[in-house]
């Protein structure tokens, strides 16, 4: 099998293996915690859920791609939240699932949390790697924006 067969075939498995383990997180908060907080932290999930509908809106829904890789037909979206954050669905998972952490502390839901958090920044920087090989200007929208929370990360 040529290099190029097996670099084709490891980054699927890894991109598909970081979806794996996001959704596994997410799944067991979702089994082990109150899914909406109904106090203050409620209206971080709901500005969560907000960010991830405009992301989605922005990048158009039949162009959506739950895995890292670039689609081939895909473009570098620099509006809507985008132009802020280049990783709005990741914050959006954050902003939701935080709370629940928060209003149903247990050991269970942090170290899921801190699953959830420690896989979606391995995704994002793999993420980022590749964006960089598709799109020579994704560095000049790299030093123009932030990953996940404008103006600061």
């Amino acid at each position: 099998m040529s290099s190029d067969m097996k670099g084709s075939i490891k980054k699927p498995a890894l991109s598909y293996g970081l979806v794996a383990i996001q959704f596994l997180a997410m799944a067991g908060m979702l089994l082990s915690a109150d899914w909406i907080a109904l106090n203050v932290w409620g209206l971080m999930q709901l500005a969560g859920a907000l960010l991830a509908i405009w992301a989605v809106l922005t990048m158009h829904l039949g162009r959506f791609n739950i895995v890292p890789d670039p689609r081939p037909d895909g473009v570098l979206v620099q509006t809507g939240p985008y132009r802020w954050i280049r990783h709005p669905m990741y914050a959006s998972l954050l902003y939701v699932f935080f709370p629940m952490t928060v209003t149903h502390a247990s050991f269970e839901t942090s170290v899921l949390f801190g699953v959830l958090v420690f896989d979606l920044l391995i995704k994002l920087h793999y993420e980022e790697q590749l964006l960089i090989n598709r799109f020579t200007d994704y560095v000049d929208y790299q030093r123009r924006t932030q990953r996940l929370i404008p103006y600061l990360y």
